[in-house]
């Protein structure tokens, strides 16, 4: 087993098991198990701890994400179609997951924002980039917008609660009708 392969399955497990679970619930024996690596590669691997695991796992789901956000407006023509694509997605992932997760940094950040200015700046710039990345995307597409950030800033802000809401009521329903919402905007912009 290399190295890599064993810090990226840590990263990765950090980041379902914050996902579902939250930073505090999540001990460093869970990580490690759930990994199934070495004990002695959390510390190899994070000197720093769980909060330099946190970190690392946020990095990964702002990486995710922005995957996915491309993905979405590469194979549609509009950004309403790019949305709704995003966001059912987002909702076939979540059930996939049994309603246990959602974004990979709402709980994290809900939980641990006020507690820890490294897990706090790596939140800031997962959601910055994100919000950089729609209005780029949003320019492509809708081009003399009057205001990309705002609309990026409803796209981003629609799916985060419907998110919430979504796991609340174990359905997709909820991003389904975000996805609407989002259309109007976008209409109105």
């Amino acid at each position: 087993m290399s190295d890599t392969t064993t810090r990226e399955r840590m990263i990765s497990t950090a980041m379902t098991l914050f996902r579902r679970e939250g930073y505090q619930a999540t001990s460093w024996r869970r990580l490690v198990e759930e990994a199934g690596t070495p004990w002695g590669s959390a510390y190899h691997h994070f000197p720093g701890g769980k909060e330099q695991l946190a970190v690392a796992a946020i990095e990964l789901g702002t990486a995710v994400v922005a995957k996915t956000v491309r993905r979405a407006f590469e194979r549609n023509e509009t950004v309403e179609d790019a949305v709704a694509w995003w966001y059912r997605k987002a909702g076939e992932a979540l059930a996939a997951d049994d309603y246990r997760g959602g974004c990979p940094l709402a709980t994290i950040t809900l939980e641990m924002a006020h507690a820890s200015p490294a897990i706090t700046k790596a939140c800031q710039d997962a959601f910055a980039a994100w919000h950089k990345l729609l209005v780029e995307l949003l320019g492509e597409l809708l081009g003399d917008v009057e205001d990309p950030e705002d609309v990026a800033t409803a796209i981003m802000n629609n799916l985060e609660g419907a998110l919430l809401v979504s796991r609340v009521h174990r359905s997709p329903e909820p991003l389904e009708r975000a996805a609407r919402h989002v259309a109007l905007v976008v209409r109105a912009a």
